[in-house]
């Protein structure tokens, strides 16, 4: 399999683009929320897999979009 620099690219791009997010809470969008909101804190490591897990399947998409 051959991969393009473009590939390589495209996935740096993505991985920089999903590390760099940040939830955006909009609470006038779901006005039934309720005031108290469970907090959940995950590890770095689970967060760092998350992040990795989140990044190969934009890859992988973006791979299928412009192999097909």
């Amino acid at each position: 399999m051959t991969i393009l620099p473009s590939q390589i690219n495209d996935v740096l791009r993505i991985y920089t683009k999903i590390s760099r997010v940040s939830p955006i809470r909009d609470d006038a969008a779901n006005p039934d929320v309720s005031e108290t909101e469970d907090i959940v804190s995950i590890s770095a490591e689970a967060k760092r897999k998350q992040v990795l897990e989140q990044t190969k399947q934009n890859v992988l998409e973006k791979i299928r979009e412009t192999a097909g």
